[in-house]
Formats: structure tokens, C-alpha cells, sequence
């Protein structure tokens, strides 16, 4: 067990016990470790199983009004505890300066203002640190560092966007990627759909189509997929097990603990929707949130081997069918609250060791709780973790939804949701390894996550869905 303690002189800044019990250490490997925490007269107590150094990440405001995740650089225990606010600005200085001398020496253009940004956020950074005497200075210095840092990191990868986005256009006419949406009936406005989208992804939930055992329930399917087909759209099924969220049928449930059944079950019904639809529907993502579980209490042992076995199911059925898996929270959140030990990527590096073949890796980047948290972060880190995951050689799709709105903030917000998935969906095509960017809400009204579809309660399209079509006549048009 190793304590490292942070002295906070501005705790009015820090969120609430939920968002504090997120707070985890990046470790120089790729793991995660989770972090208990609590703060008692000023310092923050950071709690870990292991006693490695490593980057803490939590979650801070920035002055616009959003909470977004920023890092400390890698840190060691010591007895005296760190300043929370002067090294949160080291770790966000440090980020974006080897990120700039990356992309710098790949050829990356950066304009006066990017590198008059950079000045002043090494300016403030070394007022706090020279006016460590008085903390209030020093804080003030600090807070305003990390928030100079915070905005020369969103125009740095604007710039990094801009220029590799202008590369891979001289290069093709039509970027080789698709943009999709999710969708489980035939929408109202076809053609508003068609404009904006050349692929869908068509939902498969286990509990709408199988009710009752051995009774399947196929003419809302059926009919989707023809109209998908006769629109010309590329076709992504599923995700035909969702092990994040409790879509299995009611009458499984009573099968819950015996995996010789449930693995039957789960092999019964892959081998019956992929073999319904073979010829027309190539692409299946097979398991959705397996690295994450919440399930009928698998460990992560009994979902690999879940895992493999649908797998299985589905290559016995058509071996050329193209196989996905969907990895949420692949920011590791979900290991501060729960009992699993694996980062999303040594999840799916061990399924790959252990003989599982799938094609694609499709990342959940949605911002919000879908159905865990997924915190808030910047541009970079979107680029930073394709980055990470197109080191394991296939092709990713990324599946995206707006955030919603902060309680207290729904007036106006549409104008930062447009915002963010315009820098996210750019950045993704900006990324060679990305095959597929999806929205994964269309007309849905979830309470979770309120004002995120792209249709309008009264099926007027909303502000996103007229920038996705801006950008489908811009990028394939």
C-alpha cells in the first residue's frame, strides 16, 4: 500500500466525493491503478495498492466553465506532501510541450499565437514556482498556468488537424472512413440521415429480438436492414452481447452463475442472428463493455472466455464475416470502481494472446454516463489514446455522442456540444488507424443523457445533426 499526498490550497476548486473517487495514476506502462482518496484539512490523500511512481489524473475546471481530466507529470511517494495546484500545472505544461516538439519534428506548422501561448503558460508556471513564499500568489500563478496550457493544447491540435487533415485530402478525394449512426427502426426522415451518414450501425439488443427463449421477434430488423441495404449504406450489426448493461433477457437471468448454460445460450443466439443475415450483413460488433463487465457478476476470466466462445459462434457461421469488439470507458475509469485488475488495452491484448481473432477494436469515447462515467477530456488525449490503441495493428472505429448538459447549464450548451464533436469526429479523421466515426444516438431521449440526439423530440434535426451533414458535403460529398 503507498500514500501520495497533495497539499490543496484551493479545495473550492475540487468536485465532490463522486468525481474524487475517479482519480487514478497512470503508470509508465500503460496501467491504471486506482486511487482511494479522501481530503482532510487541506491535503489530499491518495491511496494505492501499488507504490510505483505514476501520473495522477482527476478532474479540474477550467475557466470557460468545463471540468475536464488533467495530469500531474509522473510522480514518486515522499513524506512531504506535493502542491496540487503547482503540479497540475507542471503536468499540464510538460503534456503539451513534448506533444508540440512531436509534432514539430514531423513537420507540424505552429503559428505566432500557438508559441505566444506557450510563453505565457511557461511564464505563469515560473512565477509559482519562484513565489512558492506566498501561496496565494503562487496558486493564482499556478491555476492560471494550467488554464493557459489547457487553451494552447486546444489550438495546438486544431493546427495538428488542419494540416494532416489537408495532407490526407491531397491524397484522396474522399477520406477512407465511415461516419455512421446507430439506429433500431427505419428513421422518419430517411433522407436527412442518408445526408449526413454513408454507414449505420444497426442495433441487435438480445432482449428485444428474443422476448421469450426460442421465440425471435425479426420484422423490425428485417425491415431495417433492407432499407439500410436498398440506401446503400455500410452495415455494422450489434453489439449482439452487451456486457455493460443489462440487455439480456428476462428469462436468462435465471441461468445467472452457470456459464456452462449461459455460454450456450449466448453461442445459440450469435449463431442465429449472424447466420439469418449472412450475405448481408458482413461486419458484426459481437461484445460490447466486455472489459468493463456489470453483467450477472462475471469476473473477468468468465468473460473472456465468453467472449471467445461468441466469437466462435459467429466465425463457425460465416468464417469471413469481419468481427469488432467495443471497449467502454477505455480511459480505464471503471477500475476505480469496480474489483477489475485489467486496463481496457491489457484486456484486449490478453483476449489476442489467448487466440481470439476479431478485426476491428471500436472505442466508446461518449462523455457522460453510459452507463459508468466517462470523464470529460481535451483533444489530445482523444489523439493520444488512438494513438495508443493503433499500436495493436488493426483497424479502430470510434463511437461517440455529444455530452450532456451540466445540471444548471442546459441553456446554450448546444454551442459547446457542436464544438466538441466537430474537434473530435476532425480528429478522428485525421487518424490513418480510424476506419469508422458512429453517433450512437439518433432519436433516442435517454434520461441519462438528455438533448444528445441528432432528431428533435418533434423530428426537426437538431444543431449536431446539421454539422455532421455540413461535414459529410464537406469530407465525402
Amino acid at each position: 500500500m503507498g500514500v501520495i499526498q497533495f497539499r490543496v490550497e484551493r479545495p473550492d476548486l475540487l468536485s465532490g466525493g463522486s468525481e474524487l473517487s475517479l482519480i487514478d495514476f497512470l503508470m509508465y506502462d500503460g496501467r491504471v491503478v486506482p486511487a482511494r482518496t479522501h481530503l482532510a484539512k487541506g491535503i489530499l490523500f491518495c491511496e494505492r495498492q501499488l507504490s510505483e511512481s505514476g501520473q495522477m489524473r482527476m478532474l479540474w475546471p477550467r475557466f470557460d466553465g468545463r471540468r475536464q481530466v488533467v495530469h500531474t507529470t509522473s510522480l514518486r511517494e515522499q513524506s512531504a506532501p506535493y502542491s496540487l495546484e503547482l503540479e497540475l500545472a507542471r503536468g499540464q505544461l510538460s503534456r503539451l510541450r513534448n506533444q508540440f516538439y512531436s509534432w514539430s519534428g514531423a513537420g507540424l506548422y505552429a503559428s505566432p499565437e500557438l508559441t505566444s501561448m506557450i510563453r505565457d503558460a511557461h511564464r505563469s508556471f515560473r512565477s509559482a514556482v519562484l513565489h512558492s513564499e506566498t501561496p496565494e500568489t503562487a496558486v493564482a500563478a499556478a491555476i492560471l498556468s494550467i488554464d493557459t496550457s489547457s487553451r494552447a493544447t486546444d489550438l495546438l491540435c486544431q493546427h495538428y488537424v488542419d494540416q494532416r487533415l489537408g495532407f490526407r485530402r491531397s491524397r484522396a478525394a474522399r477520406l477512407p472512413v465511415f461516419l455512421g449512426c446507430r439506429l433500431d427502426q427505419i428513421p422518419e426522415d430517411p433522407t436527412a440521415f442518408c445526408s449526413a451518414f454513408n454507414a449505420v450501425q444497426i442495433d441487435t439488443s438480445w432482449n428485444k429480438l428474443e422476448h421469450d427463449d426460442g421465440e425471435y421477434q425479426w420484422d423490425q430488423l428485417d425491415d431495417l436492414i433492407s432499407w439500410a441495404l436498398d440506401a446503400k449504406l455500410f452495415i455494422l450489426g450489434g453489439p449482439l452481447l452487451d456486457l455493460s448493461e443489462d440487455y439480456l433477457p428476462d428469462w436468462l437471468k435465471a441461468w445467472k452463475g452457470d456459464m456452462v448454460n449461459l455460454q450456450s445460450f449466448t453461442a445459440d443466439f450469435v449463431e442465429t442472428v449472424v447466420g439469418r443475415y449472412v450475405g448481408r450483413v458482413r461486419h458484426w460488433e459481437v461484445v460490447s463493455g466486455g472489459n468493463r463487465g456489470g453483467v450477472a457478476g462475471l469476473d473477468e476470466e468468465q468473460r473472456m472466455n465468453l467472449i471467445a466462445r461468441a466469437i466462435e459462434a459467429a466465425r463457425q457461421v460465416d468464417e469471413h464475416t469481419q468481427i469488432s469488439l467495443r471497449v467502454i470507458q477505455p480511459w480505464g475509469e471503471y477500475l476505480s470502481q469496480s474489483r477489475n485488475r485489467l486496463s481496457p488495452i491489457q484486456f484486449v491484448d490478453t483476449l489476442r494472446r489467448c487466440g481470439v481473432r476479431f478485426a476491428e477494436i471500436n472505442l466508446d469515447v461518449r462523455i457522460g454516463d453510459y452507463p459508468a462515467p466517462t470523464l470529460w477530456r481535451d483533444c489530445l488525449s482523444i489523439s493520444q489514446l488512438i494513438d495508443q490503441w493503433s499500436l495493436l495493428q488493426v483497424p479502430l472505429n470510434i463511437m461517440l455522442t455529444v455530452p450532456a448538459a451540466p445540471p444548471g447549464r442546459e441553456a446554450g450548451f448546444e454551442e459547446t456540444q457542436v464544438q466538441w464533436l466537430e474537434e473530435t469526429v476532425q480528429m478522428c479523421l485525421a487518424k490513418e488507424r480510424v476506419s469508422g466515426v458512429y453517433y450512437t444516438n439518433w432519436n433516442r431521449q435517454d434520461v441519462n443523457s438528455p438533448h444528445t440526439a441528432l432528431v428533435n423530440p418533434d423530428n426537426s434535426p437538431s444543431v449536431t445533426l446539421d454539422l455532421l451533414q455540413s461535414m459529410s458535403r464537406e469530407y465525402w460529398g
